[in-house]
């Protein structure tokens, strides 16, 4: 790093001299190349203002010679005494261009996005979704740890889901310095002109949202003059502009990420899954009658997990229920005779095959979720949940997961009910057995649920436990789920599960 003085009057030289305010190797100069600057050089002179912004888009630091000049005295060789009686004194600036290259407002262009890799994929991803700014191509800038860390491939492999677009469209720019600010500063600035030359007429998009707080500083040095810069402020649901200052935010459409993506790009992918929606359907009435009573049949759900829980571990002699005359338990054992959940010996009711099985564990309250996102896809005043953005049962792997021929292997994990508004992920535990209640169980269950949210809902993600079993407010349980901010739906509750989704849709 170097400090120059540009200047032609001995005057100024003296002044700043008998200041103090010049280093020993400080070189004088009457002009300066402001392309020769380097990041963390300090320029100092009276310089027109585009070759001071240049300096600074460079990295450089410019420092002008600033005076009160009355009008007599100007155009005057001053002497250091003069300058001093005029207020002399150097002020550094930072000079900004307000603009990017200028393009006729009906021109059809390339977009062209720069994005920094980062462990939060999601708002690197939901601008380039957006109609106006849907990109031809998407350069990922990735620093050596990036790459090791494997967060790059992860992004890249969720942008070609997402966008559509061929690998070949998806660049990844290696070797951005992981620290130094100088040296970043430099290395953008050499992608920043390459990317130009190239793209003569393209647009070039900045979205500064990821990386790190060195890189997002050297990235706004380094593009500002050549590229818009944005950030996805994903929490208040806009796209800001960082450059040019003062261009309207973008207001982020409430529906640009279906399962699919959102998904990939934190890093998953859902196997196939044909649910057998007749069989749903038929199911309807009875899932409903569970649902809604759900708070008055502990014992009876208890019973149904307990006699499932027996058919899947082959002890088919043990896995019996007994309903009481109670007429809604009565109800309820007439429709699952009807639909062949269970078959009747004598006088006894007993798990009829493995569908069975798995809707008397708690499939029930999963179907309910379905029966709810189902009807929410009609939609109420103006709002509803498109088909690609909700599941149940949602089997997923690592994006990189290779299955091994000949092996049913078990899926990564698997996600009860999932739905997508917002660009967020509202992520439901299903859960009828005893073992919500159980400390040892509960905490594995909460901690199962925490842990999904995290790495599959990702930073602004919604968790919710769906619970047939009464959970006492001051459980280890309960405890727990206020930890890690899992919002409990009670026995209770679980007839009002479609006003609380369409809460969380509309808030």
């Amino acid at each position: 790093m170097t400090t120059t003085f540009i200047t032609r009057h001995p005057g100024a030289i003296e002044w700043t001299r008998s200041e103090n305010l010049l280093p020993e190797n400080v070189a004088i100069a009457a002009t300066f190349d402001p392309e020769t600057t380097q990041p963390g050089d300090l320029i100092i002179g009276t310089l027109p203002a585009q070759i001071s912004a240049r300096i600074c888009e460079r990295g450089g630091r410019y420092q002008h010679l600033s005076l009160d000049l009355p009008e007599h005295l100007r155009g005057k060789e001053l002497s250091a005494d003069e300058m001093r009686a005029c207020h002399a004194r150097l002020e550094e600036l930072y000079i900004q261009r307000s603009d990017v290259h200028a393009f006729a407002a009906d021109e059809v262009r390339p977009n062209i996005h720069i994005v920094l890799a980062t462990g939060e994929n999601l708002p690197n991803l939901i601008p380039t979704l957006h109609p106006s700014l849907k990109p031809s191509r998407v350069c990922i800038v990735a620093t050596p740890l990036m790459l090791k860390d494997g967060v790059v491939n992860k992004l890249r492999h969720g942008l070609m889901v997402a966008t559509k677009l061929p690998e070949t469209s998806l660049p990844i720019l290696q070797g951005c310095p992981e620290q130094n600010l100088t040296e970043i500063i430099a290395w953008a600035n050499q992608i920043a002109l390459q990317l130009v030359q190239e793209n003569k007429d393209s647009r070039l998009i900045l979205n500064l949202t990821g990386g790190n707080k060195l890189m997002t500083v050297g990235f706004l040095q380094a593009f500002r003059t050549h590229a818009e810069i944005i950030y996805c402020d994903t929490g208040h649901g806009h796209i800001d502009f960082f450059h040019p200052i003062g261009k309207p935010r973008i207001k982020l459409q409430v529906n640009l990420l279906k399962l699919e993506p959102y998904l990939a790009v934190q890093g998953y992918k859902v196997r196939e899954n044909h649910q057998d929606t007749k069989a749903l359907e038929a199911r309807a009435d009875l899932t409903r009658l569970l649902a809604e009573n759900a708070d008055k049949l502990e014992r009876l759900v208890g019973k149904l997990n307990k006699a499932a829980y027996f058919y899947g571990e082959g002890k088919t002699d043990q896995a019996w229920v007994d309903f009481s005359n109670n007429p809604l338990e009565q109800k309820i054992a007439e429709h699952m005779l009807k639909l062949g959940l269970l078959k009747k010996i004598g006088t006894q009711y007993q798990v009829a095959h493995s569908t069975a099985e798995s809707y008397l564990k708690g499939g029930w309250l999963e179907e309910w979720c379905w029966q709810v996102f189902k009807a929410l896809e009609q939609g109420e005043d103006g709002k509803k949940i498109h088909p690609n953005r909700w599941g149940i049962n949602q089997k997923i792997d690592h994006w990189d997961y290779l299955p091994i021929p000949g092996r049913d292997q078990f899926s990564l994990n698997e996600l009860d009910a999932v739905l997508i508004h917002r660009n967020r992920m509202l992520l439901i535990e299903c859960k009828s057995g005893v073992q919500i209640s159980e400390r040892g169980e509960s905490q594995s269950i909460l901690n199962k649920l925490e842990a999904l949210g995290k790495h599959v809902g990702g930073r602004l993600d919604t968790k919710w436990l769906l619970s047939a079993r009464k959970i006492e407010g001051n459980s280890q349980a309960k405890q727990r789920a206020d930890k890690y901010k899992i919002k409990i739906i009670y026995p209770e509750q679980l007839k009002d599960l479609k006003k609380l989704t369409y809460l969380w849709l509309t808030a």
